[in-house]
């Protein structure tokens, strides 16, 4: 009786001893496993970042659309005296568009392996253009002295855009740009960084 009851706990001291092994085994297996997982994000994935943000670039502009209206006026004159007969004149209207957004191509990454840091520059004006076929020419009063050119339509055309940046500007276009672009990549590489790392962590800044 003594023997089967030495034996039997020698067997289970045995089973207890290869559980706990395994146990261990198992255990030390999964931390290794989870500690080579990569929880920084490879070159390779911030190159695929960066390019799918470059294809999403129209997504990341704003388009500030507009009519304006301006009055050109010349008459040749000898010192403070202006010459009868010689006055021209014309109104000119228009629409364009300004396009502002951010250069995508200086967005700097940055990682300390859990986190993901992206830094925006500036926003600024992308383009400027004007719809020509909306170019309007009105009250056109020219002197065969002194006629109207196509450079003075030009430098009046010219003059108007740069006014309605500057009105732009001063409305807040580009503080607006900024939050809107800003947001428009966090949510670009939020969706990216779900499919390629989804434990890193992601935070936008603004360049100074």
């Amino acid at each position: 009786m003594k023997h089967a009851v030495k034996r039997f706990f020698n067997y289970f001291f045995l089973i207890l001893g290869v559980l706990f092994f395994l146990g261990w085994i198992t255990w030390y297996g999964f931390n290794h496993y989870v500690e080579s997982i990569p929880n920084q994000i490879t070159d390779q994935e911030l190159v695929l970042i960066k390019n799918r943000l470059e294809d999403a670039k129209e997504l990341t502009t704003m388009k500030y659309h507009y009519t304006n209206m301006g009055h050109f006026e010349k008459q040749k004159a000898i010192k403070n005296w202006k010459i009868p007969f010689t006055e021209s004149k014309f109104m000119l209207t228009y629409s364009g568009v300004i396009h502002t957004g951010v250069d995508l191509e200086k967005l700097e990454f940055s990682s300390d392996g859990e986190q993901l840091v992206v830094e925006v520059p500036q926003a600024k004006i992308l383009a400027h253009e004007v719809n020509e076929d909306s170019v309007d020419i009105l009250d056109e009063d020219g002197s065969i002295f002194n006629p109207i050119k196509v450079d003075d339509v030009v430098a009046l055309q010219g003059d108007l855009k740069k006014e309605m940046e500057n009105e732009a500007l001063a409305n807040g276009l580009l503080t607006e740009t900024q939050n809107y672009s800003q947001n428009q990549i966090k949510d670009l590489i939020t969706d990216m960084l779900q499919a390629v790392n989804p434990e890193i962590q992601l935070t936008i800044e603004t360049a100074s």
